[in-house]
C-alpha cells in the first residue's frame, strides 16, 4: 500500500439516490456522450428507484459507485499498454490517455465496471477522484456536490482521519471484497 491511500465513505443510510454525484462527475469532468465514471444501484438489487420488502418492511436505499481506487487494482494488472497506473504516492488509480489503446480490459476486468471508452477519443476514462482538486486542497466533486452529505474523503491509511474513524466507528464494509482488490470506498451500510 501507498504512503496515502486515498478513498471514500459513503453512508448508505441517508443517500437519497438523487444521482447528484453521478452528474457533478460527468458535468466537471466533461465526460463525452453516453459515459458515466460514477452511477447509483438499488442497494437490494432491483430496478433503481423501486423499494424492497426487508424483513417484512418497505425500504429503498441506493448504492453509488465509482472506481474503488484499489489496493490491488485488476484494471491495472490487466492493462496490455501500462496505462492504467497507480500513484505511488496518493494510491490513485488512474489512465494514461497518450499509451491508452481503448480495448477495454481494465473495464472487463473490473469487478466494479469503472473505466469508461471515451467514444470521442476511443481511449479509457475514469474516476481519479478528482486528484487535480485534491492536489489544491479541495474534495472531489461529487463529495462538494452531494446534497445529503453522504460522502466522505480522506486518507484511509491514516488511522487517525475522519475518513478512518468514520469506518471503525460505524463497520463501514468494502463492496465486493471477496474479489481481493482490498478496495478504497468503504460503505456505511443501512440497518
Amino acid at each position: 500500500m501507498s504512503a496515502t491511500q486515498y478513498g471514500m465513505v459513503i453512508d448508505l443510510r441517508s443517500c437519497t439516490g438523487c444521482q447528484t454525484c453521478v452528474i457533478s462527475c460527468k458535468t466537471s469532468n466533461e465526460v463525452p456522450g453516453e459515459g458515466l465514471w460514477a452511477h447509483v444501484e438499488n442497494y437490494y438489487g432491483g430496478p433503481l428507484y423501486m423499494a424492497a420488502e426487508v424483513d417484512g418492511k418497505v425500504a429503498m436505499h441506493f448504492r453509488p459507485l465509482l472506481c474503488n481506487h484499489c489496493e490491488s487494482p485488476a484494471c491495472v494488472l490487466n492493462c496490455p499498454t501500462g496505462a492504467m497506473h497507480k500513484d505511488e504516492e496518493t494510491g490513485v488509480v488512474s489512465v494514461d490517455q497518450n499509451i491508452c489503446i481503448g480495448c477495454s480490459t481494465c473495464a472487463n476486468t473490473c469487478p466494479y465496471g469503472a473505466p469508461a471508452l471515451n467514444e470521442d477519443l476511443m481511449v479509457m476514462g475514469k474516476c481519479n477522484l478528482c486528484s487535480g482538486r485534491v492536489d489544491e486542497g479541495k474534495l472531489p466533486f461529487c463529495v462538494q456536490a452531494c446534497p445529503a452529505r453522504v460522502r466522505y474523503f480522506g486518507d484511509i491509511s491514516d488511522p487517525n482521519s475522519d475518513v478512518s474513524k468514520l469506518i471503525a466507528e460505524n463497520g463501514a464494509q468494502q463492496y465486493l471484497p471477496e474479489n481481493g482488490t482490498n478496495p478504497s470506498v468503504y460503505y456505511i451500510l443501512p440497518e
